[in-house]
């Protein structure tokens, strides 16, 4: 484990003891680098003023770490909660952030226990209310049951707590046009009482940080992709409902999509925007994070949303999958149709060989790779494949090893296409399982024509990684990283302690 150097160890552990003693003042305290060479650390401050106090210490060319104690109110009983802070601004040099990575686990030995983590890059995205929907998320707190009438969660003014909707405007330079009229969009898609099962919102134009409603719907999801486009920023929600046997279950999956053709500094600016709009559409069962059409269909969200409850079986030994019952039922306007689609689970081709156009450099050096992560008495724990040339269609093993994530992402490239296969644990009291991680990473620099034929690729390389327990797609090292992984296995799992170390 890496050594941390500290300008003053003994004054930041007695910081860190402030704020976790329920009789002080100090609620939050922050530590930072001394120079750009992250090589020390010192403090930045400590205070009173709770989580937003702390960010105003936080700057674009700063890397900073935090505790946060906050309460968390559930009927009548009130607890204590922390919340640890990993905040990389975005103008940190991409080099600096490397180094910094392999200090996580002694920052996190050093904060000790907390709750629910923020990870971030935009002050933005350090705010109460992310922070307050975190920690109902982990606690149970933040009632998921909604009130389809009204769109407002039931329980949640028990103790208290109000119902009212988070107000963000300002907060992020954002603004929800007709707020009323976008939260009664909302709650007809959550109501029982009426056809519309899902609404879609973007931008007033491509320079406002104004949401408005664009359409809504009663034709699910094929009716929401016919009014997206690679031009455009979109936040939606559908309703589905899940038949198992003779049970109905309503879900709800928040759309995240940021199209292909968006600039960067746009898509930079506006996932500033992202607690915020999260918190408005708050709550839903699964979210789905798209940049083209083709990953978002009925099945997708079909998928998440067992992974999620933790219905799905995700892992099963070589042999032939059964069969699933995917039953959708339609909303009720009055009909007596239904529709039951039976899918079977993907088995594994013996050859991508002619599918899609889509070819082997090596293919036993790409299948032996594959199955070295899986066996647990090997050491090698993570493998990448990618393709051969810039723009080529054939399938090649850029490498594997046995350093877990971090040496994983050494091999990602912001001008390559990689899919990775990762090998990591699970600990549920004294049970440790073995979980397994596809990564489909897609570096910003991607040729668009290139990307846009990934596309035909992505069935037949799922089938060739599967099974796998969680999927996490990427363009930037930000969105794949050790505390991502660890969130991601525990929600499709269900063991998310309430108290991570």
């Amino acid at each position: 484990m890496t050594t941390l150097q500290f300008a003053d160890e003994q004054e930041y552990r007695a910081s860190i003891r402030e704020v976790r003693q329920d009789s002080s003042p100090v609620d939050w305290v922050l530590f930072g680098y001394e120079n750009d060479k992250a090589q020390k650390l010192v403090s930045l401050g400590k205070g009173s003023g709770g989580i937003n106090e702390l960010a105003t210490h936080l700057k674009d060319d700063i890397i900073a770490y935090g505790l946060v104690r906050k309460t968390d109110q559930i009927d009548d009983s009130t607890t204590v909660k922390f919340a640890f802070i990993n905040f990389l601004g975005d103008n940190v040099p991409r080099m600096l952030k490397a180094r910094v990575s392999v200090q996580q686990g002694a920052i996190k030995d050093f904060i000790g226990q907390y709750h629910v983590d923020i990870n971030t890059s935009s002050r933005d995205e350090v705010t109460d209310a992310v922070l307050q929907e975190k920690i109902g998320l982990t606690s149970g707190s933040g009632s998921r049951v909604v009130n389809r009438d009204t769109g407002a969660r039931e329980g949640a003014n028990k103790g208290g707590r109000s119902t009212a909707a988070v107000n963000v405007k300002g907060a992020t330079d954002l603004n929800f046009g007709d707020a009323d009229a976008l939260k009664s969009a909302i709650a007809d898609v959550r109501s029982d009482s009426t056809p519309t099962d899902w609404t879609l919102f973007t931008y007033a134009d491509e320079t406002s940080n104004t949401i408005i409603q664009k359409s809504s719907g009663s034709d699910g999801v094929s009716g929401l992709l016919s009014n997206l486009s690679d031009d455009m920023v979109a936040y939606g929600l559908v309703r589905k409902i899940e038949k198992i046997d003779d049970s109905e279950t309503v879900k709800f999956a928040y759309i995240r999509f940021v199209g292909e053709q968006i600039p960067r500094m746009l898509r930079a600016r506006l996932g500033t925007h992202s607690g915020a709009v999260n918190a408005f559409f708050h709550p839903y069962h699964v979210t789905i994070e798209a940049t083209e059409k083709s990953e978002i269909s009925d099945d997708i969200i079909y998928k998440s949303i067992k992974a999620a409850a933790g219905t799905a079986v995700h892992v099963l030994p070589d042999q032939a999958r059964p069969n699933v019952t995917q039953q959708w039922q339609p909303r009720n306007t009055g009909g007596t149709n239904t529709t039951n689609a039976t899918t079977k689970a993907p088995v594994p081709k013996a050859s991508l060989a002619g599918d899609q156009g889509l070819k082997y450099a090596d293919e036993s050096a790409i299948r032996n790779a594959i199955k070295e992560v899986r066996a647990d008495d090997n050491p090698t724990d993570w493998a990448l494949v990618g393709y051969e040339g810039d723009k080529g269609s054939t399938l090649v093993l850029n490498g594997k090893g046995s350093g877990g994530l971090e040496e994983l992402r050494s091999h990602l490239r912001e001008n390559a296409v990689g899919y990775g296969l990762l090998r990591t644990t699970d600990k549920i009291d004294n049970s440790v399982t073995v979980k397994f991680v596809f990564i489909n990473w897609v570096g910003e620099k991607i040729d668009r024509m290139h990307r846009a034929r990934l596309g035909t690729h992505k069935g037949q390389v799922h089938d060739l990684f599967a099974p796998f327990h969680v999927d996490i797609n990427a363009a930037v090292e930000s969105e794949v990283t050790a505390d991502i992984v660890r969130e991601k296995v525990q929600d499709a799992s269900g063991s998310g302690s309430k108290v991570k170390h």
